[in-house]
């Protein structure tokens, strides 16, 4: 009997995966580290496919119309790589000046957030900027969150949000600082298995009195840890494309900006930023876990199969160079212990919802890369 996980992902959908241990004659991993090739049709009845699997491995899919779940025999579950998002926010005097939304909003959409059912199977921390008691630059001030990293939901967030009062500048700098050194603690820790980033929610461009006021100096500082530790950018106002400098040397493309010249729409903007968010930092990457009792794992006996929701399954081509965006790959192809999906593969995925089924035992389906 097959053993099933649910893991929450993306703007509320449900991805549920199930590792499957198969049967059958299939070719044994020394048959394709020496090149053989093996023929055949794959579900959808087409005979072109190739690829490559370890060294020099032609390879089609199993005969036409096979049902790849038919040969279960044994099962074992999968996990995601678990999440932690690091918020900085700001706290600023302009975020509620002059009788601007800004805060009550950003704040009301967050609290929503760290509080559905939705964000289960996340964990997050809450950090504010500038320091509360005082206009702080000194940078540990920043590194302890006011909220510890915690399991998403919790109501210990939105405690943290309603006791704050706006004021001050934009340390932006030194508050970012103090997120990336918090989050390598989280990463070498409780996150050591998982994805960690940071998210900085603001509205207006570095301002202070502590030095590094610049974009490039802000850029420069969460380039610096891109390739581990990306950070998200939610900017909240008007003419703030310069924060899309930050995001894009913190590895994400591009800030969310939410607009404030319509008071009614900038919770559910700020709420649609964060569900962004949540669906990228979201990962397509699963553990294999051991072999099933009287199991050997081969890593040339797996395929990866996606349903989506309401629809019927597709199986997912082995790709371990990823070219083209799609397939999927290990995390390393010769010593392999988690299974990724490439960039476009994963964002259909997340965009599909349904659930992913990786199928041991069967000889591994590749196909055209393109």
């Amino acid at each position: 009997m097959s053993m099933r996980s649910k893991l929450s992902f993306g703007l509320g959908s449900t991805l549920l995966v199930t590792l499957v241990a198969c049967g059958g004659a299939d070719p044994s991993l020394s048959d394709f580290n020496k090149g053989t090739k093996h023929t055949g049709t794959d579900p959808g009845g087409d005979t072109t496919g190739s690829g490559t699997l370890g060294s020099g491995t032609k390879t089609t899919a199993p005969g036409a119309g096979t049902d790849l779940a038919a040969c279960a025999t044994q099962s074992a579950s999968a996990e995601a790589r678990p999440v932690y998002l690091v918020f900085m926010f700001d706290r600023s005097g302009s975020m509620a000046s002059n009788g601007s939304p800004k805060w009550a909003s950003a704040k009301a959409a967050s609290k929503a957030f760290f509080e559905s059912a939705d964000s289960k199977g996340m964990s997050a921390s809450l950090s504010f900027f500038p320091d509360q008691t005082d206009y702080s630059c000194n940078v540990p001030d920043y590194a302890t969150p006011r909220v510890s990293m915690a399991a998403l939901p919790s109501p210990s967030f939105g405690q943290s949000l309603d006791i704050e009062i706006p004021g001050g500048g934009t340390p932006t700098y030194q508050a970012l600082q103090g997120a990336i050194s918090y989050a390598q603690g989280v990463a070498t820790g409780q996150g050591k298995d998982g994805k960690v980033a940071v998210v900085l929610v603001t509205d207006g461009l570095p301002d202070s009195g502590c030095g590094n006021t610049s974009i490039s100096s802000v850029k420069s500082l969460v380039s610096g840890v891109a390739a581990t530790l990306p950070t998200y950018v939610i900017g909240v106002g008007s003419a703030l494309s310069n924060l899309n400098e930050i995001a894009v040397g913190g590895g994400t493309t591009n800030a969310l900006i939410v607009p404030v010249d319509n008071p009614t729409q900038i919770q559910a903007d700020f709420t649609k930023a964060i569900n962004q968010i949540k669906a990228s930092a979201l990962t397509c990457d699963y553990k294999i876990p051991a072999a099933p009792s009287g199991e050997t794992f081969d890593h040339a006996k797996v395929n990866v199969q996606h349903t989506p929701t309401g629809a019927a399954a597709s199986t997912l081509t082995y790709n371990q160079a990823c070219t083209g965006g799609t397939g999927w790959q290990y995390d390393d192809a010769s010593n392999p212990t988690r299974i990724l999906l490439c960039g476009g593969t994963c964002d259909g995925v997340k965009a599909k919802a349904g659930k992913v089924d990786i199928l041991f035992g069967c000889a591994t389906q590749t196909g055209p890369v393109k």
